[in-house]
């Protein structure tokens, strides 16, 4: 796909239209886990400067939890092609289960990892935290709701810190995993994975699953992304829906964090795009 950083910056663009993702002189802190989706959004952020309607700064971040399969300073060269500022922080709690061998799961390694994201961005004294997660993720996390966990959720474009201090946006919920594989090909960025990725778990065989619909039937992708946007309380067996007007429950989009209506300023070249 030689035509992917052009695509996926579009499909950025469409998702910052139409959730409203940053404010203008917004400090953006972007979640690098060293794999491809979040080198993706780096580079991606960065590029979209260019087209934005105001200026907003970025920067960064990295938590170390002892789980990369290489050095992840390795990705220094990569990152400061990009001119931007990147610290990595320690997360002192997953890497003493790592040193002591006690095992978790991916849920606490994630919780973990979310935190400590939350306090760096803050202590940067960022207003948005951006995380890498893809159409794909988006994807998964609904069926591992509906099928797991008893309830239809996904993971939300935009969510906000209960004390209104930190947005959380996901610029990529529009961009499907061969799109930034793609992209980080034709940009030159070499990813670092984490070992947790070669486990078996219910999200590989969620994705095995999709990936093999995907296959069969083109669409589906495009499909389950239209769903998440097209709701019908009032055809689900939750009481609090059953009355018209009610008031929707709140979800939770990870600690602390709910998800919010698009009420902010939208990019000028964006507004009013559709699903």
């Amino acid at each position: 796909m030689s035509d992917a950083p052009e695509r996926v910056l579009a499909l950025v663009g469409r998702a910052m239209g139409r959730f409203a993702m940053l404010r203008p002189g917004d400090r953006v802190a972007v979640g690098v886990s060293g794999g491809k989706d979040s080198l993706c959004l780096l580079d991606a952020l960065l590029a979209y400067r260019t087209r934005a309607p105001f200026a907003y700064d970025v920067v960064a971040v990295t938590i170390e939890q002892g789980k990369f399969k290489a050095d992840i300073r390795a990705l220094e060269p990569v990152i400061a092609r990009l001119g931007v500022e990147w610290i990595v922080r320690d997360e002192p709690a997953t890497l003493a289960l790592v040193k002591d061998g006690v095992a978790h799961g991916c849920d606490v390694c994630s919780r973990h990892r979310r935190r400590a994201l939350y306090r760096l961005a803050a202590e940067l004294g960022c207003t948005t935290l951006a995380l890498g997660h893809t159409a794909d993720d988006c994807a998964e996390s609904l069926l591992r709701n509906i099928l797991f966990n008893g309830r239809i959720a996904s993971l939300p474009p935009v969510a906000v810190s209960r004390k209104g201090t930190l947005r959380l946006v996901r610029p990529l919920v529009f961009v499907t995993e061969d799109l930034t594989t793609a992209y980080a090909q034709a940009r030159g960025l070499t990813a670092i994975g984490c070992v947790c990725s070669d486990k078996l778990s219910v999200r590989g065989e969620i994705r095995a699953f999709l990936t093999s619909l995907r296959a069969r039937h083109p669409g589906v992708a495009e499909s389950v992304a239209a769903a998440l946007g097209n709701v019908n309380p009032y055809t689900l067996f939750d009481p609090a829906l059953e009355k018209p007007g009610a008031d929707l429950p709140v979800g939770r989009g990870g600690p602390d964090m709910a998800p919010t209506p698009p009420t902010l300023l939208t990019p000028r070249e964006t507004r009013g795009a559709r699903p």
